[in-house]
Formats: structure tokens, sequence, C-alpha cells
């Protein structure tokens, strides 16, 4: 009888054909289910793995293709802090990047005047410092109780994140989640990190010439020198920092010009400063006299007082083809500085120098 039924079997026009095409199909479904089920088991594995396990896997998710394999890249971030990449396998999948690092003071490398008035006193930044610039969306977090395994203390860290997903707005969760689990695994103290403290991240502003004198050289004005330099052109820089502030003021019109210049240095940066300038300050006040035919004159006035910030060292800076002129102006402008430098006392002037 089975035999009789299986040769009608063989025998029908399409039967044979359709039951092929059914166990196929079948077989094909078979596949893609346990293919799929093993996907999505990688996938929940990776997730649970990036970052050290402090990504929200839902929001996580959300930035990825559903039918990709999700590649993880992990491992210590910048400095020993997290690092994760997480992403599909194929040409156009989605990925995101979250990135964790402390935020270092770079060596100093300079204190001079010149320096301190551009604004790059500081060594170059390594490339891991310089990539939150880069990224889409950023916070900076206190560490109040510091970040243990740093050489100098380290009191704040940064979180930062870029993806190429078109559902980039659940990026801010998840820099949020990394920096709540570094702040908390750090013992950092402080307020817990939310949504709402990430922000994106700004284009670096071009640095301009500015309109008007910065905050630093409000203390100086051009008819200080005297009518020698009416209807001079004057450009001016300032900066200020946690241990100096500065400002260079020059002064051009046909046939000559001055350059004046003031500092203050405080803290811990006085014993540099000293040894930067040990010349001018070992010279200041010994009635030097200046190079006789030079065509361009420079001249420092030294001061010492206690300000607000400790312990300060002034400098007023003078240079210019008039001789006469730096050496007239040079007293008064220094004491116009020093009313305006805030609340110091015990001031002593420690004298002149000529370069």
């Amino acid at each position: 009888m089975s035999d009789s039924a299986w040769a009608r079997f063989r025998r029908h026009r399409w039967l044979p054909q359709a039951t092929l095409v059914l166990l196929l199909v079948a077989l094909t479904a078979g596949f893609a289910l346990v293919r799929g089920e093993q996907r999505d088991r990688h996938n929940e594995d990776a997730l649970a793995r990036a970052c050290g396990g402090a990504l929200p896997r839902e929001d996580a998710a959300e930035l990825l293709a559903d039918d990709a394999w999700w590649t993880l890249r992990t491992g210590p971030g910048p400095r020993g802090l997290v690092s994760c990449t997480l992403g599909g396998d194929g040409d156009g999948d989605p990925w995101f990047t979250v990135t964790a690092e402390p935020v270092l003071d770079p060596p100093l490398e300079s204190v001079r005047v010149d320096d301190v008035v551009s604004r790059t006193p500081y060594e170059e930044l390594p490339d891991w410092a310089k990539e939150h610039k880069r990224a889409n969306q950023v916070v900076t977090v206190p560490c109040p109780n510091g970040l243990p395994g740093y050489a100098r203390p380290v009191t704040s860290f940064r979180v930062h994140a870029s993806t190429d997903s078109p559902a980039s707005e659940w990026l801010g969760t998840l820099v949020a989640a990394v920096a709540e689990d570094v702040r908390g695994s750090g013992r950092c103290g402080g307020a817990p990190v939310r949504d709402t403290d990430v922000r994106p991240v700004s284009p670096s502003a071009q640095e301009e010439a500015p309109d008007a004198p910065p905050a630093e050289c409000a203390w100086f004005r051009p008819a200080l020198l005297g009518p020698a330099l009416k209807g001079a052109e004057q450009s001016a820089y300032g900066a200020t920092h946690a241990w100096a502030r500065a400002c260079s003021s020059t002064l051009s019109k046909p046939g000559g010009g001055v350059v004046v210049s003031s500092a203050s240095w405080w803290g811990e940066v006085l014993p540099e400063v000293r040894t930067e300038y040990g010349r001018e300050l070992a010279m200041a006040g010994r009635d030097g006299r200046p190079a006789a035919g030079a065509k361009t004159y420079e001249l420092a006035v030294w001061a010492e007082a206690r300000c607000a910030g400790g312990r300060t060292l002034h400098r007023l800076g003078l240079e210019g083809a008039d001789r006469d002129l730096l050496l007239s102006r040079a007293d008064s402008l220094l004491a116009r500085y020093l009313d305006a430098s805030g609340d110091c006392g015990d001031t002593k002037v420690l004298g002149k120098v000529w370069g």
C-alpha cells in the first residue's frame, strides 16, 4: 500500500515539486529563525558588555539597526576611563561611540607675558584630550573627592559621544548614564548626572582681534603716554588664567610706536616666574643703562605685593624707539597698573631694568 502511494506521489505532476518547495521554505524559515535568535542573543550580549555595562540597553538599541549583527569594541578609555564603540558590521549600518576621560591640566610650557596673553601658555594637548570637540554630545562632571589613580589631583571628568545614527536624540541618555556610572564608581561625590546636564558640542569660535580692549587692559589709556602717541592706532590682547593675568597693547603710528604690557603672577607658579625672568629680577633697581644706538628699547619695571591670590609679582613692560619717553612714563604707568590690580597691600617696587 505504501509503495503504491509512493509511486502515485512520484507520478503526480506537481506534488513532488510543491513538497520540495515547502520543505525548502520551512528549512529557510527555520534557519532564519535560528539565526535571528542567535543575532539577538549576540546583540544583547554586546549591549550588556558595552562601556562596562553602564549603557541603558533600550536607549542604546534605538541608535542601531535591528537586523544587523553588532560589533563591539570596548576597553580602557583615555587615562584609564571607559570607552566603547558599538555598531553594525555592514557598510552603512549606524554606530555610536561613548568615551569618558579625566580633565587634566596640561603641563605649563611658559609663563612669559607673550605666552600668557596668547592664551597658549600650556604644552600641546594630546589627541585624546581634543576628541570631545569633534563629538556630538558632551558633559563635564565635577568630582569633588578626586578621581583615584592619578599623580596630580583630578577633580572633574568628561564624557562625550558621537554617532551617525538617524536616531541621535537618544545619544544624550547614553552620555548621562556613563557619566553617572563613572561618578559613582569613582566615589566622586557631588550631584548625580542627569540627561539635562548633557549638551550638544558647539563649534569652536574663531578668535579675532577684539573691537574694544579686553578687561585685562582696562587700566591702560593711550593718553597715559602723553601727546607723542596721539592719534595712534591701538590693538590690545589680554588673558586671565588661574595663576596669572596679562595684557599687551600696541600703539602704532607713522614714524614709531610703543608696546605696553602688564602682567601679574601668583601662587605655585611664582618659582617658575622667578626662574624665567631671573636676569631681569636680578638686575632690577641696579641703575643699568640701555645699549647705546639701539633702534628699539625695552624697559621693564617690577614690583611685588600681597594680593587676594597671595604673594604676587607684577611686571610693567615698555618697548619702543623713544628711550626718553619710555623712561619718563614707566613709574606712572606702574603706579596706575598697581592701583587697578585689586586688593593688594605690602607693595614693594623692585626697580627698572633695560632689556
